[in-house]
């Protein structure tokens, strides 16, 4: 059984560690990089034309985060499974503590 156990994770982080190795070779953790260093590049040119322009400068204009919200009625679903789940499983534990405290009292 523990070898059963051991092989499962073994395989597990081999492809893991296959899948970010082959990811690294095909150059996507570089591409995304530079895409993000050209961005960056841009806005500082653009930034010092508007200031040898003289124009009114807003920082929120060159500086580009987006705070994307990645939430759906899938993942909020079982967000609320999850609470629920949870008050479940903490109230059972306080059963089997209180349980087992009264035992070890009498």
């Amino acid at each position: 059984m523990k070898n059963k156990i051991f092989l499962f994770f073994g395989l597990t982080f081999f492809v893991f560690f296959a899948i970010l190795l082959l990811a690294e070779s095909q150059g996507y953790y570089k591409n995304r990089n530079e895409k993000a260093k050209t961005l960056t590049e841009e806005q500082i040119k653009e930034f010092e034309e508007d200031i040898k322009e003289g124009k009114d400068i807003d920082i929120k204009k060159y500086v580009l985060y987006e705070d994307k919200d990645y939430t759906n009625n899938i993942s909020n679903n079982i967000y609320k499974i999850s609470l629920k789940l949870e008050g479940v499983v903490d109230d059972a534990i306080k059963m089997i503590f209180n349980g087992a405290s009264t035992m070890v009292n009498d």
